[in-house]
Formats: C-alpha cells, structure tokens, sequence
C-alpha cells in the first residue's frame, strides 16, 4: 500500500509540474511584446523627453517642454507557440505635455490610450492587430490661463501594424480606421517606419548599441498633412531580459503629437531617455 501512495503521490507531483509548465508557456509567455516603430512619438516605455519647441503647438507657442511617457505592451496569451507564436496582448500609456517656461511648469495636456493586440511572427515578418481606446484631456494649470474649450477627443480605434526584419533593419507599415468618434472626423490614417538596430558591442561591462529611426504619419483627420519625426541614438542593455536603457536626440515637424491640438502645426529637437519595462 506504501508503494502505491508513493506512486500516486509522484504521478500527482509529476501532473502538477507539468500543468505548471504547461501555464507558463501560454500565460504571459516570454516573447517580446508588441512596439511601435523607434521614432514614433507614440512610445511604450518609461520615457522622460525635454523638447525645445522651435513651432508651439498650444498657445504657449515657442518654449522649453517637458514630457513624460508610462505605458507598455505585455505579452498575455500565447495562442501558439514554437518559433513563430501568435500572441495576445494588453497595454496602456499615458502622456503628459508640461510647460517648463511657465513659472508653475504646467501641465498643457494628457491623452490616455488603452487597449488589446494580437501579434504573430511569421518568418521575418510581425503582424500585429490593435484595437484600443484613446481620450485627451487639457491640464488644469493651461485651462485656468488659456481659457479654451477641451476636444471631446473619445474614440476608439482599430489598427493594424506589418512589420519586416532584415538584419539590423526594420521595416514597418500601419493603417487604422477610427470605429468610433465623438468629434466624427474621416477615419482612415496611415504611417511608415524605418528602424536601424545597429550590433551591440561591449561597454563599460554591459552591452551597447547605435539605434536610428525616421517615422512618418498622415490621416484624413487632417486632409493627409504628413507629419515626419527622427531619432538617433544609443541603447544600453541591462540584464538577460533585454530591458534597454535609451538616450537619443529626437525631432519632430509637422502636426500636433498632443491630441487636444491635432490640427496645430508642431516642430520640436530634444532629449530623450527611455527604460523598456
């Protein structure tokens, strides 16, 4: 009878390691997650940017601006596994826009996206369908000084992303089609990006290595004014994981990356420092 206990208590461990195993692999499995292009101003990441706004897109006009960035994609569900998985995702980010001219360093703007992904590797191509809710708010220090009207900015929005890789390239084109929106503005857009992920070589006891990006973006929201945005920069490695550490220069011209001033021309250099979570 001893035996068979200890038997049946070894099958019972065995079941639960591989039940165990078996969760891991498909609950939050350890794949990158989802990301825009490098110089899209639309970013995952902790990311503190300060902007010298050469073309204001808010009434301050011209000044020194601070933003700061919190949001990441994380890998939930893993539909299929192997070497080429489908994978189901969640992320949200928040972007705050602050004055750093004012004397009270006010906060100009947030927008708020949140939403779901599915992206799925297929050779040297990643696929990625998004459908996310995005809302814009006015800061309270700018609206008590510009008394101005905040956009009804409430829509939810449905995208897809193909992204090509070609050794230290990346290629990437989007669409999105606006299911719903307060404002009721045309709902196509589209966007093109070109990374460059340069070889990592040994600094300092870590690994480092040159990253570059150009971004462009247009929508009927705005009669199709194309929008244009660059970075260059360097990108640390800190551990196993690959979470990057990034310093770059950035630049933007066109439109409004705030959406509360969408249809107000934009041109801005800066600094950028990012944390991959």
């Amino acid at each position: 009878m001893s035996s068979i206990r200890s038997a049946a208590l070894l099958a019972f461990s065995l079941l639960l390691h591989a039940t165990s195993v078996l969760a891991q692999q498909r609950l939050f499995p350890a794949v990158r997650s989802f990301e825009l292009p490098e110089a899209s101003p639309r970013v995952h990441g902790l990311v503190g940017r300060l902007i010298s706004a050469r073309r204001g897109d808010s009434r301050f006009g011209q000044e020194h601006e601070g933003e700061v960035v919190l949001g990441e994609n994380f890998p939930v569900v893993a539909l299929k596994g192997g070497r080429e998985p489908i994978v189901l995702g969640f992320g949200s980010q928040v972007y705050g826009r602050f004055s750093l001219t004012d004397p009270k360093s006010a906060l100009i703007s947030t927008d708020w996206v949140v939403g779901i992904n599915t992206t799925a590797a297929v050779s040297s191509w990643l696929l990625t369908l998004e459908l996310y809710h995005e809302s814009s708010h006015l800061g309270d220090e700018y609206g008590d000084r510009f008394p101005d009207d905040r956009l009804d900015w409430t829509r939810e929005v449905l995208a897809a992303w193909a992204g090509y890789v070609a050794g230290v390239w990346r290629f990437t084109a989007g669409a999105s089609y606006v299911l719903d929106d307060e404002l009721s503005l045309p709902a196509p857009a589209g966007s093109l990006g070109i990374d460059y992920h340069g070889k990592s070589r040994r600094f300092l006891g870590g690994q480092v290595r040159p990253v570059a990006g150009l971004f462009t973006e247009a929508d009927a929201a705005t009669k199709w004014r194309v929008s244009t945005s660059g970075k260059l920069g360097l990108a640390f490695a800190t551990g196993p994981e690959n979470h990057d550490i990034g310093i770059a220069l950035i630049g933007h011209n066109g439109l409004s990356t705030q959406r509360q001033f969408f249809r107000q021309e934009s041109q801005y250099v800066g600094l950028e420092i990012r944390f991959d979570l």
